[in-house]
This record gives C-alpha cells, structure tokens and sequence, in this order.
C-alpha cells in the first residue's frame, strides 16, 4: 500500500514530489506491493492541500515521473493523481502502430507528432498524456522553453486513445470528452478488443465505426490514412 502521511512542507505550498505521499526517508515513489501491468492508483491530492494549478506544478509532474520510472504519473481535473502501471505488450503494439504512422506522416507535412511520454495540460487543470498526439507548425513554433522541457499548455489538436485489456471503456470515453473540450479539434479512440473506432470532432457527434479498415485524418490532418484494420484490429 501506498503511505498518505505526506511529509511536512517547508514552505506554504506542497510540491508535487511532497505530494507523492512518502515517508520522509523514501527519495522516490514505490508501492509496498508492485501495481499490476495496466493499472492505475489515484490519490487525492485536493484532500492533502496541493494545488494543482500552480504555474510550476507541470514540471514537479513530470520530475516525479522521471523519478519513478517506469511508472507515469497524471492529474485529473478533479485533483487527482494518477499512478499508472507499465502497460503490456498488447497495448504497447497498438500505440507503438499509431505513432509510427503518424510519425512517418509527420516527417512530409508541417506540425510537430508527439508519443505516449509527453503531456499536456488542459484548461481544467487537469494533465494527461495521450497515446498519440500532433499540434500545429504554429502551435510548436511558438512553444515555450518550459513547454519543450515539460508539459505543453493546451489540448494537442489531434489526438488518440489506444484502448488496453485492462482498460475500461467508459473512463477513456470520459477522457476523450475532456480531451475535446480542452480544445482537441479531432480525436480517435480505438478499441482492439471490440474492433471500433470512436471518432471526436470538436462540435459534433462521436461517429462510431464497426472494425473500420482505415481512418482519414480530414481536414486536420490533410492525406494521413490509418489502416487500423490491417494494423491494429487484425483483418
């Protein structure tokens, strides 16, 4: 179990390697029982009096992810943080298909493709890393030092949602919506396990796809074509 005694702070606001909750003489986060592949703990931070919405709250997010891998650490926008396992084999195929193609689109075609590793805050406060994701040649030109080195403010313009064995569907639609209306202007979320497609665009309906051969990125994504038939549903 993880301990929630968090250490004394020596100045008026927690940081966020505080706010892991650890014994005084632990320098990392490390369950007493290991998490299992594909899981996730969540901790309320709220409760404990850290806030989320400090400017430099971003980077002691990704520091203690540097700190503790191979763990990834998350907030919610309800204050929570977000333990997640290392996900398995199965879940690591299906992002690792998506990213190639959508970095081998990338190298022809202005913007900036980023992976599972980087995140991104949204306006709720709330900081995710999605399993794929692409921004603008506008948006990355103009992004900050600060943003480069840790989380990039805003929801990226495209994004994608690999569903795991372990993950349950109506959570990662949860995510999708916060996605969207943090400003993603089209996301995917792709379900191998029941071969669909969910299909965001901002403003409009979610499209859903049974076992889809291919997905077009429209107009966000000019000429990108995803054969997640072939590649991810096994057709």
């Amino acid at each position: 179990m993880v301990s929630t005694t968090p250490t004394e702070p020596t100045t008026n606001e927690p940081t966020a390697k505080e706010a892991t909750v650890e014994a005084p003489e632990a320098p990392h986060f490390v369950p007493d029982v290991p998490m299992a592949v594909g899981s996730e703990l969540r901790l309320n931070l709220n409760a404990l009096g850290v806030d989320g919405s400090a400017p430099d709250f971003g980077e002691r997010l990704c520091q203690l992810s540097r700190d503790n891998e191979p763990y990834d650490f998350q907030f919610s926008a309800q204050g929570e943080l977000i333990v997640m396992a290392p996900s398995g084999s199965d879940s690591n195929l299906g992002e690792t298909v998506i990213n190639v193609d959508l970095g081998i689109w990338d190298r022809n075609n202005p913007g900036a493709h980023f992976t599972q590793t980087v995140m991104f805050r949204l306006p709720s406060d709330a900081q995710y890393m999605p399993d794929a994701a692409w921004i603008t040649q506008e948006r990355f030109d103009n992004l900050t030092e600060f943003e480069l080195r840790n989380t990039i403010n805003g929801a990226p313009d495209f994004v994608v949602e690999v569903r795991s064995r372990s993950d349950r569907l109506p959570p990662l639609q949860a995510k999708m919506e916060e996605w969207m209306e943090g400003g993603s202007r089209m996301g995917w979320l792709l379900d191998p396990i029941d071969q669909r497609a969910y299909i965001y665009r901002w403003g409009q309906d979610v499209e859903i796809l049974e076992n889809p051969a291919t997905l077009e990125g429209e107009a966000v994504l000019a000429g990108f074509v995803f054969e997640v038939g072939r590649l991810m549903f096994g057709q």
